[in-house]
């Protein structure tokens, strides 16, 4: 019996200092957002940086828990010398809360900018609220009140024929859009649609992978649409462009059976799904990319070769060396970079200042189109923020959503009464007016 005890307790300390030694490493990278020259390593990294900066609470209290067990069972030197370094890491992790709180601050001067002319301030709950812990502690919260309905293709029986002879019949189902419907909203109701383009690297993801901002919009009744593309196609890159591109026509055609406003439509995303959004705003009729139908790509030295490679190789599936001045030229045809001379289309852009792509091409992006285009541009950078922060339910996630909700609605909610606007913010956050 004693045997077994023993082996037990050795399990545990060795589990503890993996455990430790794993928190170490990962609160140092979620700390300083380092990037390595390997795109898998960095997507991995992303992934369990996010678990530490976006939920580091959790982390800290495992940790602790984990720690005083032993402290109780075992005091092997083993133990002992990770609990020092542990020391180390909840200092990190305190760290990382606190940068996730600055993200209240920035969103609220973000709140005020874009409603300086009703001349109001946003006092946003913060840790000392409730509706703070409330709103984050179920990261799997929706909306009940919504009608889903799932896979509508959006090709022509031309387009499905192309797609099946090139690709493959299992391609055509991937040339879907699912609808979120709000229970209260009805055919012709005209409420504004916002069609939401998932990430992945254009070789992966789905429209299931859907965050905190898409609930917040259904939850504020507006219809939304989520768009698969097709992900590895023989033509490569612009497909991707072209099938939403596709999915647009089809909501513009067809989104007012479900109750939306098909000439008022917002396209986001996030990843890949964001320069795609960008380049549907930035392309509209151009034939290149809408044959038959209706009349963040970085060229900088930013990013590193290898991602240059990456697209020119295996997502546009193009010939040649990367960096040659054909596929140069290519990449900056599809940087959105290149293409905000002489739009009218307001943007938002959203960017973590740790995200493993570069905050630079953001910063850059703004300011280019502030520079080439009279339309208006709005820039929330969220301090501590790592690539897809925002599909985790968190602190940064909640501001940033609330966020960009209202500015959606600011610009976008053309059908709601100031009264019913004012009443919605009262809702998400303690404010108050301030006359100057």
């Amino acid at each position: 019996m004693g045997l077994i005890i023993s082996l037990v307790r050795s399990t545990w300390v060795v589990s503890y200092a993996a455990f430790s030694l794993t928190s170490f490493i990962l609160t140092g990278f979620a700390v300083f957002g380092e990037r390595t020259p390997n795109r898998v390593a960095n997507v991995v990294l992303s992934l369990t940086s996010n678990q530490y900066s976006e939920f580091p609470l959790i982390v800290f209290f495992l940790d602790l828990l984990f720690q005083s067990w032993l402290s109780v069972t075992d005091v092997s030197p083993l133990a002992r010398l990770f609990s020092y370094v542990n020391v180390i890491t909840a200092a990190g992790i305190v760290y990382l809360f606190k940068r996730s709180l600055e993200s209240q601050l920035v969103a609220e001067n973000f709140l005020g900018e874009i409603s300086k002319e009703n001349k109001m301030k946003f006092k946003l709950p913060g840790v000392t609220s409730l509706r703070f812990w409330k709103q984050f502690m179920n990261p799997f919260h929706w909306p009940s009140n919504f009608t889903l309905n799932e896979n509508i293709p959006y090709w022509t029986s031309k387009e499905q024929m192309y797609a099946m002879h090139t690709d493959g019949w299992e391609s055509v189902l991937e040339m879907a859009v699912d609808v979120y419907r709000p229970d209260n909203v009805e055919g012709g109701h005209d409420r504004p649609v916002l069609m939401y383009i998932h990430g992945g690297g254009w070789t992966s993801g789905s429209k299931k992978l859907l965050g905190p901002l898409v609930t917040e919009m259904i939850a504020q009744n507006w219809v939304v649409v989520a768009v698969n593309h097709r992900l590895k196609t023989k033509d490569g890159y612009p497909t991707q462009l072209i099938d939403c591109k596709r999915a647009l026509r089809w909501i513009r055609e067809e989104v007012q059976t479900f109750g939306g406003d098909p000439y008022n439509v917002v396209v986001a995303g996030d990843s890949s799904g964001g320069q795609l959004a960008a380049m549907l705003a930035l392309t509209p009729n151009d034939p290149a990319y809408q044959h038959g139908f209706e009349k963040l790509v970085d060229a900088n030295d930013y990013s590193a070769a290898s991602g240059r490679e990456r697209f020119i190789k295996e997502v546009a599936l193009r010939p040649g060396f990367p960096e040659s001045a054909e596929n140069i030229a290519f990449l900056k045809e599809h940087s959105p970079l290149y293409k905000v001379e002489g739009t009218n289309v307001p943007f938002l852009v959203v960017q973590g200042d740790l995200d493993m792509c570069p905050v630079e091409t953001a910063r850059d992006f703004v300011k280019e189109f502030r520079k080439k285009s009279t339309a208006s541009i709005n820039y929330l950078e969220i301090p501590g923020g790592h690539h897809c922060f925002e599909m985790f339910s968190s602190p940064r996630t909640w501001y940033t959503t609330i966020a960009t909700a209202e500015w959606l609605n600011h610009n976008f909610n053309q059908t709601a009464t100031n009264e019913k606007k004012v009443a919605r913010v009262h809702e998400l956050v303690e404010w108050w007016h301030e006359n100057n």
